[in-house]
């Protein structure tokens, strides 16, 4: 975002200020060419998973986060007056630090006195140290909460000497003294503020739910039989099924029978012997307020008594 004082003029690109032309910013823009900063536009056909995810969770959307209008643009490329609608073209170019060059494009180059009369046109003073630090503090350390919690790095480990020492390359002297610095840079970015320690959006998506069968078993174990039935007994192990609260009488245990096939657990009708008839007392009737460990238990008498009827053999 430029500065309210910056606001009255307008950014022309990189192709207004000697790109492709002859003139006193022809070095200047062969070292740009060559820099980070020219492929910051490129990063997003490079990357388009990352940066879509990113525009994304931060609310600007996937289809608009290259547009001159969006968030993205205020620092990942130039946005030419009047384009603003328009899909980025350039990376972070001149007027991206400089400030929009239409009042001082021309001015600037006059001499004496020209560099001077551009201060008053919107030409940012970078060579105050404090200026130049707040230009790069304003892209390379990002405080935005949205943006963070969408997954942008923050930039808090930007080296700020190793970076003016790549963007002198386009100085016509080399960075010495104060441009080496660290403290101007940690001034900026302590007015900025602290960068936000905030839950990443990816990390707030609610859940999967649990697979359908899943559901299906806590939904089972959970709901009781019918909206009258009595509280469902703890759960127990085989060894803990509880008993009958009516006293019975024991019967031990019996042996557990031989490993047999099914077919020879269960005969046919018609293998069994008509002379000896198996009576049993009718099955006791089942309530709907019987709980699982009484149905066991029922089930577990019966066979027993099936098995003294049959005098215990196989």
């Amino acid at each position: 975002m430029l500065s309210p004082g910056l606001a009255q003029y307008k950014t022309l690109g990189p192709g207004s200020c000697g790109l492709g032309q002859t003139n006193c910013h022809t070095n200047e823009n062969t070292w740009w060419q060559n820099d980070a900063h020219h492929a910051t536009v490129d990063a997003f056909y490079d990357d388009p998973a990352n940066y879509e995810k990113i525009a994304q969770l931060a609310g600007v959307g996937a289809a608009n986060m290259l547009k001159g209008n969006q968030l993205c643009a205020s620092c990942h490329g130039t946005v030419i007056a009047g384009k603003e609608a328009r899909e980025l073209e350039d990376g972070v170019s001149c007027e991206s630090c400089h400030g929009p060059g239409s009042g001082y494009k021309d001015p600037h180059s006059e001499k004496p006195g020209g560099y001077e009369k551009a201060l008053k046109l919107g030409l940012v003073a970078l060579k105050n140290v404090d200026n130049r630090a707040n230009a790069c503090v304003r892209c390379h350390y990002i405080t935005d909460q949205k943006l963070l919690a969408a997954g942008h790095p923050d930039g808090a480990k930007f080296n700020y000497i190793s970076g003016i020492k790549k963007v002198a390359k386009h100085w016509k002297r080399q960075p010495a003294g104060d441009d080496l610095l660290k403290a101007p840079f940690e001034k900026a970015m302590n007015a900025k503020g602290p960068v936000a320690q905030i839950v990443k959006a990816e990390a707030a998506v609610t859940p999967a739910p649990a697979s359908p069968l899943a559901a299906k078993t806590v939904a089972i174990s959970e709901a009781p039989a019918k909206a009258t039935a009595a509280p469902v007994l703890p759960k127990t192990t085989r060894a803990e099924t509880p008993v009958s609260q009516t006293p019975q009488a024991f019967v031990p245990r019996p042996p557990a029978p031989k490993p047999m096939s099914t077919a020879a657990t269960v005969p046919p009708a018609e293998a069994m012997p008509a002379a000896m008839p198996i009576e049993l007392p009718p099955f006791p009737n089942v309530s709907d307020t019987a709980s699982v460990g009484e149905i066991l238990l029922m089930v577990k008498k019966r066979l027993e008594l099936l098995y003294q009827k049959t005098g215990g053999k196989e």
